[in-house]
């Protein structure tokens, strides 16, 4: 009998665990389409609204926290990769974290730079991006 109650609740445990798995996935997706189509038209307002007060964008080991410092970190970004060609290889995505890598060809192609991203979402929001390329080192 206890044997029978240990297995019913190890099962509804693994099944709900499956199931915040599943949701939790589905969320992350929906945070990096919408992250990824307001950062396509540059619509600054929209990317906003994927963070927090609270969130941390990570820059080269630059710390930049809360709405206001990420959206002055965007504003550059845009005026960089405006100036060039991005691709973005296919997204990671696994639980709460988004995992990205791009290559940019600035017009003047001098040459293609690297780099990647990293994000972790917490309650349907970005809390922490990291971001890290060469790219960075001269155009910021």
């Amino acid at each position: 009998m206890q044997n029978r109650i240990l297995g019913i609740i190890f099962s509804t445990s693994f099944t709900l665990f499956m199931l915040t798995s599943t949701v939790i996935a589905s969320s992350t997706q929906d945070i990096w389409k919408h992250h990824i189509k307001a950062w396509d038209s540059r619509d600054l307002d929209a990317i906003i609204s994927d963070y927090t007060d609270e969130s941390i964008l990570i820059l080269n080991n630059q710390i930049f926290r809360g709405s206001s410092e990420i959206r002055s970190v965007f504003l550059r970004l845009f005026k960089v990769f405006d100036n060039g060609k991005n691709r973005i290889d296919p997204v990671t995505i696994d639980g709460r974290i988004i995992y990205i890598t791009w290559h940019f060809t600035p017009n003047d192609r001098q040459k293609e730079y690297y780099g990647t991203d990293t994000f972790l979402i917490e309650n349907s929001k970005i809390s922490v991006q990291t971001i890290a390329s060469r790219l960075y080192d001269t155009k910021l």
